[in-house]
């Protein structure tokens, strides 16, 4: 479905067409938005620009990805002084190419959208990769895994829920919108068009199922070293019986021995 977004928000006018004439090439420049959680917003620059920026930004990089894990999302837009700021068709129109916070805001919630999409991938993944452990569970009654193997297995899955709960931090309303509250509604219609609500919801199911998989794991690899420890104290009690019945059996040779002597 289609959806065509217009916000409350106030602008100033465009200049007179003569002053806006000798400006033109002033307020079209390029603009980049960088935010801390690993997400770039590019304005207006070629692919070689953006290449040439993301390279220069290296050496700041933590956790880097691999290339095959970056996330991006396009989106064409335009200025037309007459309509509100709006995202229809993944087209963006705006009014004025200098009201860098209307950008900014948009750049906001696309950033947030990027990171999300990131991380239902990396859900996706995980769920994949795991889902066959209950069904080998349902079909054998256990699970053919190394305790190492397990406890690595719980490990990723404890990770990958605690950059999910990170993630959810990530999507809070930013406090700029705190200094300028006429933006938030834009920013809300963005989110709204980019579905990150109904996003957010879906990816918290996801790591039920990958909490409730990590409950079972445990949960196994408890009883597995349960069932272990009671091996441990059978073979204990089997020992000692035995050490008993020999030192038993000695001392009735012995005693029997003297006797006849």
């Amino acid at each position: 479905m289609i959806t065509s977004l217009y916000t409350p928000y106030t602008f100033h006018p465009l200049p007179p067409p003569s002053v806006y004439k000798n400006t033109v090439k002033t307020l079209l420049l390029p603009e980049m938005f960088l935010f801390d959680y690993g997400v770039v917003v590019f304005w207006g620059m070629t692919l070689e620009e953006e290449l040439k920026i993301l390279k220069e930004l290296e050496p700041f990089e933590e956790e880097k990805l691999e290339m095959n894990d970056v996330e991006t999302e396009e989106f064409r837009y335009y200025y037309n002084e007459y309509h509100q700021p709006r995202i229809y068709n993944d087209i963006i129109t705006l009014r004025h190419p200098s009201n860098y916070l209307v950008k900014l805001t948009i750049s906001h919630a696309i950033a947030q959208s990027v990171k999300m999409t990131l991380f239902e991938r990396l859900i996706d993944d995980t769920i994949n990769d795991t889902k066959y452990i209950p069904q080998v569970m349902a079909e054998n009654g256990t699970i053919q895994m190394s305790r190492t193997a397990i406890t690595k297995k719980i490990g990723q899955l404890f990770i990958m829920r605690i950059n999910v709960n990170l993630v959810s931090n990530i999507l809070d309303t930013p406090e700029i919108f705190w200094s300028e509250p006429a933006l938030e509604p834009l920013y809300s219609a963005i989110r709204s068009y980019l579905e990150i609500s109904q996003r957010v919801e879906l990816l918290n199911q996801r790591v039920e199922v990958i909490s409730d998989l990590l409950e079972m794991l445990k949960d196994h690899l408890n009883s597995s070293h349960g069932e272990h420890l009671e091996w441990i104290v059978i073979w204990l009690i089997a020992m000692e019986i035995l050490v008993a019945v020999v030192t038993t059996s000695l001392d009735a040779y012995h005693l029997y021995s003297n006797k006849e002597v």
